[in-house]
């Protein structure tokens, strides 16, 4: 009798296998590669959420972070996920507040132009400009999108060199494959036809020459080694932008001019390094993987985890002082030893401020009677000794707001930016009024008189000099209209006592 018991459970046993084996198998078969229109729910070439956790992705290994878990949190907390959906780029091109508790708050670039889209998309959202023909988007107006992802990273397959052709208009971006046959778009397969799609697969690229393949879904997905991404080229059509002919972002430009580019340097040297401690670009334990060695494993937070590590990594900062006459001369050496691009870098709102401070002994502050003050757009810090390392961009004439149509509040807005410390914005008619960033390998030197006697028969009183150079995220006054946190990072503090 047990004998007939266990065989029964046996029996049972294996029928629950085979019924779960038809189940999976039955999945894997019900899976058809063959899109539909973009209009309708598009399954094989759609831009992936790399946070994907759907049936689909699970199954097909669609969404990233299931197989490369550390990427993925590497991602997630970089500006270029982000990129579609910061608070305070949407409120400067929309004209609102951060928390858009508040509109027609200038600058906007859509109050100055409302029948406009413009060309943020091009780098901002390019999942959204690639779904569009026309590349004419709204960028306020898309859901559902990524920034820059895994996904729209991974299908650059080259790079188009003409310096006006910016964002994804100069970015060879590749769908899918068939052999030596590219699809850049699925616009450019006869939808109404699926037959056009057989044998096609879902491309990616990257700078693994050996990249494993995953059998469950190799019939529908092709990895390609491609030297591009082991080249600062790659980062180039969204890390430089011009406004006619003025540059107003110029961090490839500056690279590509720079010492490290003349040694063979590239962008990723500095900001995707190996991960010492790693040895698979998968880290899901489930997941089938190899073995690699570290150089291969590269860190995808651009900034690293610490920024501010990163940022005061290359800057130093020097004091030299002389007492002659009665007069306290204090020197000032900023170094940029960052050798690929200047700092600051990035967006013309980016800047870095030099404070410098000379107290008596009853920390009372020293006149300045010589040297260089900082400007309005220093905010609180304003007229104090320093200096603004800043591109300041000034409008070309308020004649052409005026000229152009746009409204009395725009136009009022442009005259006393500059008063309030703002200068003139990306989309005006605009020239480099200054440029004082610090160029790659090299250094600024101010110098500043304080008086602390009265002849050189005195002696010097006690002073004490303090230093400090930090870096901002944007100027003060905009942070305010914006209601934007002002992010201040102290890179270096020295003191100094004589």
């Amino acid at each position: 009798m047990l004998q007939i018991l266990s065989l029964k459970k046996t029996v049972i046993v294996l029928i629950s296998l085979v019924i779960s084996c038809l189940f999976v198998f039955s999945k894997l078969l019900a899976f058809n590669p063959t899109p539909v229109p973009i209009t309708q729910s598009c399954t094989f070439f759609k831009w992936f959420d790399p946070n994907t956790n759907d049936e689909e992705g699970r199954t097909f290994l669609k969404n990233c972070s299931s197989c490369h878990m550390t990427y993925y949190k590497e991602w997630i907390n970089d500006k270029h996920s982000m990129s579609q959906n910061n608070p305070f780029f949407l409120s400067v091109y929309s004209g609102t507040t951060t928390e858009n508790l508040k509109s027609n708050v200038y600058p906007g670039f859509r109050l100055d132009h409302p029948e406009q889209n413009g060309n943020c998309a091009l780098c901002h959202n390019p999942e959204a400009a690639l779904l569009d023909t026309s590349k004419d988007v709204d960028i306020r107006t898309v859901k559902n999108t990524n920034g820059i992802s895994c996904d729209f990273c991974h299908k650059i397959e080259s790079i188009d060199q003409n310096p006006l052709k910016k964002g994804i208009s100069g970015i060879n971006i590749v769908r899918a494959i068939k052999g030596k046959r590219f699809i850049s778009n699925i616009q450019d397969l006869e939808l109404a036809d699926p037959t056009n799609w057989k044998g096609f697969k879902d491309i990616r690229f990257g700078p693994i020459k050996d990249p494993l393949e995953i059998k469950e879904i190799s019939d529908v997905e092709e990895l390609r080694y491609n030297s591009l991404y082991k080249t600062s080229l790659i980062c180039a059509k969204c890390h430089d932008g011009l406004n006619g002919n003025v540059p107003i972002y110029s961090t490839f430009t500056e690279w590509a001019n720079s010492p490290a580019a003349r040694r063979g340097v590239q962008c990723q040297h500095c900001h995707m390094p190996p991960r010492n401690n790693a040895n698979s670009i998968v880290d899901n334990p489930d997941i089938k993987s190899k073995l690699r060695p570290y150089h291969q494993i590269h860190s995808h937070s651009f900034l690293t985890e610490d920024p501010h590590e990163l940022r005061k990594k290359y800057v130093d900062l020097k004091i030299e002082t002389k007492k002659q006459n009665g007069i306290l001369t204090v020197k000032i050496v900023v170094e940029n030893n960052n050798f690929g691009h200047s700092f600051p870098t990035g967006s013309p709102m980016r800047n870095a401020i030099l404070l410098l401070e000379v107290k008596n002994k009853d920390g009372k502050e020293l006149s300045l009677i010589k040297g260089p003050k900082l400007p309005n757009y220093a905010g609180n810090l304003r007229q104090k000794p320093g200096k603004l390392f800043a591109k300041i961009l000034e409008e070309t004439s308020s004649e052409y707001a005026v000229l152009s149509g746009k409204s009395k509040e725009g136009i009022e807005f442009r005259k006393i930016a500059k008063d309030l410390g703002i200068p003139a914005q990306d989309w005006w008619n605009v020239f480099i009024a200054s440029d004082r960033r610090i160029k790659p390998n090299s250094s600024d030197v101010s110098i500043y008189q304080f008086t602390v006697g009265a002849s050189r028969d005195l002696p010097l009183q006690p002073v004490t000099i303090t230093a400090k150079l930090f870096w901002r995220n944007t100027w003060p006054a905009l942070a305010k209209i914006k209601h934007v946190e002002l992010k201040e990072d102290l890179l270096i503090e020295r003191h100094l006592t004589l």
